[in-house]
């Protein structure tokens, strides 16, 4: 083991993502004064030895940093990263190339656990270069994707994901194809990308491995986050709501699933209310958090469409009661959207309805035609020319 098993299972837990989450909860303004939340997070640096991370918290959360604690941490560091490298030394001199590997890679699991990125990247980097095995070069790249996730560096999950696709067409196994998509998921939904998050999340969902990322509800959750806002009403159905593995999560988070089944079927007033608990959801999570404005934005236009499209003019009167919102705030927002291009309406102030506005799409297809027709005419003029000649 087999040392290269034993050393894999031992990384797998670091970088922790909860940390990153507990650490962007509390740059939140409604969390920043939460003493309990502190608190946890400061007992888990301080168990983990996070020295290099401590600085990074003290400086991103405006903590004053404890003197006394920055010492004792740096202390440990030092005393563990000596072993480390000395560990490194007696391999390079007197054992094999995997023995090398392993050494880097257990100083490259210590300083991921203590937070210290740059110095994590140059240890896997040397530790990639005494690997031969596709499997652990894969590893290895990974670590990097969920440190790029961890400290919200995009640029080194787009590397790393770059480099996995090329290992990747060596021919991975299945499992770490499994990783590979899931951890390309969660960048796309880091750079709002939801088509393709989508795509890939829930082909993933009966073959979720990932554990050591996250929790299967959790993926859960960016699943139909993803798919409610990316797929069309009937897709909705046949690959989240008709998905038994889905069915199942959905069990034990009724807001997820309330908010999932009430807008496709229609119960608007009910969605409103579960779109918000969603808004608090996305606001509260450091990957979404970015978006969430967008995708509430985007869901309130998909729902308002969702109910004006089946109808050629719907009351202002009768849309506002479906949402259990006011008049004023329905006619405001969809007058807000129509002039954005957004909505395909128009408001009829003395009827007080919104009517629908047929796209002209055989006018448009008959201008494509037109012009797919001119170019091709051009085109046989040009070669005419050549023939004469």
């Amino acid at each position: 083991m087999d040392q290269e098993n034993l050393q894999s299972d031992q990384s797998s837990r670091y970088p922790n993502l909860e940390i990153a989450q507990l650490k962007f909860k509390l740059s939140l303004p409604e969390y920043s004064n939460d003493e309990e939340l502190k608190k946890k997070l400061l007992d888990i640096i301080i168990m983990e030895e996070m020295g290099p991370y401590y600085e990074i918290v003290s400086k991103d959360l405006g903590w004053t940093p404890q003197d006394k604690i920055i010492q004792e941490l740096k202390e440990k560091n030092a005393t563990k990263l000596a072993e480390l490298d000395k560990a490194i030394d007696d391999a390079l001199e007197n054992l094999s190339t995997i023995d090398v590997k392993v050494a880097y890679l257990s100083k490259a699991n210590y300083l991921c656990k203590i937070g210290d990125k740059e110095n994590t990247i140059k240890a896997l980097s040397q530790a990639y270069d005494n690997t031969v095995a596709l499997g652990c070069k894969l590893e290895n790249v990974f670590k990097r994707m969920r440190l790029g996730l961890f400290f919200m560096d995009l640029e080194l999950m787009h590397r790393s994901l770059q480099q996995g696709e090329s290992l990747m067409e060596l021919g991975a196994d299945w499992q770490s194809r499994n990783c590979f998509n899931f951890n390309k998921a969660l960048h796309c939904i880091a750079i709002r990308d939801f088509g393709t998050a989508t795509e890939l999340l829930v082909a993933a969902v009966t073959t979720f491995v990932c554990t050591e990322i996250m929790a299967y509800a959790d993926f859960i959750k960016y699943t139909v986050l993803c798919g409610v806002l990316a797929l069309k009403r009937c897709d909705v159905k046949k690959q989240l709501i008709d998905n038994p593995d889905i069915q199942q999560a959905l069990h034990y988070n009724s807001t997820l699933k309330q908010y999932l089944f009430s807008l496709h079927e229609c119960e608007y007033r009910l969605f409103y209310q579960r779109l918000a608990d969603i808004e608090v959801m996305i606001k509260e999570d450091m990957l979404l958090h970015p978006h969430y404005r967008y995708y509430i934005k985007e869901m309130r236009i998909k729902a308002y469409d969702q109910l004006l499209s089946t109808y050629m003019s719907v009351g202002i009167c009768y849309m506002a009661g479906q949402f259990g919102v006011s008049e004023d705030f329905i006619e405001e927002e969809v007058s807000k959207f129509i002039a954005a291009g957004r909505l395909n309406y128009k408001i009829d102030k003395v009827s007080a309805k919104i009517v629908n506005v047929p796209l002209e799409k055989n006018s448009e297809v008959f201008k494509a035609v037109i012009k797919q027709g001119d170019l091709l005419l051009n085109r046989i003029h040009k070669l005419g020319r050549v023939i004469n000649i």
